[in-house]
């Protein structure tokens, strides 16, 4: 049993906790918290030296909500005067608060001394402040209390930030808050990711002959003029090097950096996507690399393959998601035990109808390499198509996009297409537009490659009937509760179904065995139910029937092989 004075005891510490606690909640503006950095490696000097974090004032935004200013100044060196970079803030808490929730941000700016820039980063369409992409931004790039911290003048002494230990060096108090003076405020777009994936455009500005022979482009890279250009027609997304990083950093787009980011000042940069723009094609190099070429055999080999590879390259190879931490890790970067992801990394591919398959296994999303061409659909698809039907070209890219939505829907993920040279010119603008109107955010082109190039100024005016089609056809936040669509055609797990050659699959050799009856019965059945919708004028998704629940759709039809 514990003594009256040790119970009057604890209650006093329960006391002075709570008003210690209630003080460090709504900290007097001006005061500052210094912070040196530890670093969480014996053999490595953290990539930072200190951290600072100033309180500012409070601030109503309603009624009931009120907000806490605050603002981190990051000093690569002790003795520093000007940060590096100083990050502020308009949060529903204090970062410091122990064993916080998440912040809820009501405003987030960025000022770069070294650079004379001021920002503030905003999402176009809702109004509310927009962080940078990284995962788990939060818990690696706003300071928090160590577990076991406890409290020096209301302060934690202990706290984590960027995967290393920042220890409470002094409190200061009653330091002036000034509001800062002309705020560049960038609205940027994530609903819409225009853009090419390189720094150059062609010399030639115009289409070259690829027959008899590809006759290769002339690429020139991008200079400063070219940029207000590019923002003008509607591009928003730019993979830069070093030194055209200068001319998109503070616009209100986004960007890939090829070259090294100054750590932490670029990464606080809500615009910054981090070093791969896209990962590449598991569903497609699957058919020919040498490691498996020859060797699938089952749809169940190619299936858990596509998954199993856009997972290795969407977590451990170059242009995955941890690309940019294994570049400067190997090159002695110091990050303690953090890591640092890109939440922005779809896939690039070519074979849409394996979608599900890729998305399962990784990527943020799935681009596809457009090549849409109305003669050769048709009559690709009357190879084997029983009933020899023609589709227009309104039909051709629903059919395409049907795989390309239902699988990015079965994942929450976001779908788009990339224009390639090979597509018709008269479908290509229709191909953007229809894309928009069935909810895609990604509208790419890709440059290089003799007739892979999409020629700039084609680039160009494609970006600018999109903008117009855009700005006359408002639609729904795509990262609202997705639409409710007519009806959604399910392909048996296991499976896909493809009007390309897929010889490759070696179950398929003999034509008259079970295996190929069983699959030439399903294409026909998924042939014959799409143009059933389309006979409906439903909008339709196609995906895999993998047992969970599905949602969204007035009518689900659920084909089988047998």
């Amino acid at each position: 049993m514990r003594s009256r004075s040790g119970l009057s005891t604890l209650f006093l510490s329960c006391v002075v906790l709570t008003v210690a606690s209630s003080l460090f909640a709504h900290p007097r503006a001006g005061t500052r918290l210094r912070y040196v950095a530890i670093s969480t490696k014996t053999d490595a000097k953290p990539p930072f030296a200190a951290v600072d974090l100033v309180y500012g004032p409070t601030e109503k935004i309603s009624k009931r909500e009120l907000r806490q200013w605050w603002h981190l100044e990051v000093r690569t060196n002790v003795d520093q005067v000007i940060p590096s970079c100083i990050v502020r803030a308009l949060t529903d808490g204090d970062p410091l608060t122990l064993k916080r929730p998440q912040l809820h941000f009501a405003r987030y700016q960025l000022q770069i001394p070294e650079t004379g820039e001021t920002l503030e980063y905003v999402d176009k369409h809702s109004g509310q402040p927009l962080l940078p992409p990284w995962l788990d931004f939060q818990k690696y790039f706003v300071p928090q209390p160590a577990e076991v911290a406890h409290l020096q003048k209301g302060a934690p002494e202990t706290c984590e930030y960027l995967g290393h230990v920042v220890s409470l060096q002094s409190v200061g108090r009653e330091e002036g808050w000034t509001n800062w003076a002309n705020v560049k405020r960038l609205e940027l777009d994530r609903e819409v990711l225009v853009g090419t994936g390189r720094n150059f455009k062609d010399a030639e500005g115009k289409r070259l002959p690829q027959a008899p022979q590809k006759t290769e482009y002339t690429y020139v890279p991008f200079k400063q003029e070219d940029y207000p250009v590019m923002f003008e027609a509607g591009m928003n997304l730019f993979m830069v090097d070093g030194t055209q990083q200068q001319w998109v950093r503070d616009e209100a787009v986004f960007y890939v950096l090829t070259a090294t980011p100054r750590f932490p000042t670029d990464f606080y940069r809500a615009n910054y996507f981090g070093m791969a723009m896209f990962m590449d094609e598991p569903a497609s190099i699957l058919t020919w690399d040498q490691f498996a070429q020859g060797k699938v055999k089952y749809f169940s080999d190619a299936v858990t393959l596509i998954e199993k590879r856009a997972r290795v390259s969407y977590d451990t190879q170059p242009y995955g998601r941890y690309w940019l931490e294994s570049q400067l890790a190997g090159g002695g970067f110091n990050f303690g035990d953090m890591r640092l992801a890109q939440t922005e990394c779809p896939v690039w591919e070519t074979f849409f109808d394996r979608s599900y398959y890729a998305l399962k296994g990784g990527g943020s999303g799935i681009v596809h390499e457009g090549r849409y061409n109305l003669n050769t659909f048709n009559w690709v698809m009357n190879q084997t198509d029983a009933k020899k039907r023609q589709f227009t070209s309104k039909q051709m890219l629903q059919y395409y996009y049907s795989f390309l939505r239902g699988g990015a829907r079965s994942f929450d993920k976001p779908w788009g297409t990339a224009i390639y040279g090979q597509c018709d010119t008269n479908v290509a603008p229709q191909a953007f537009t229809q894309a928009y109107d069935m909810g895609a955010r990604y509208f790419w082109f890709w440059t290089s490659d003799h007739d892979h190039h999409m020629p700039w100024p084609e680039q160009l005016d494609l970006s600018r009937k999109l903008k117009a089609h855009a700005r006359e056809h408002p639609r729904n936040s795509i990262y609202a509760a997705p639409p409710k669509l007519g009806a959604v055609i399910l392909i048996p797990k296991g499976y896909f179904v493809s009007f390309d050659w897929i010889g490759w699959l070696h179950v398929l050799d003999n034509k008259e065995g079970d295996e190929a009856t069983k699959y030439s019965r399903l294409l026909q059945r998924t042939y014959d139910e799409i143009h059933n919708c389309l006979k409906r004028g439903e909008d339709f998704d196609i995906t895999i029937d993998d047992g969970r629940a599905i949602k969204g759709y007035k009518r689900v039809v659920r084909l089988s092989a047998e």
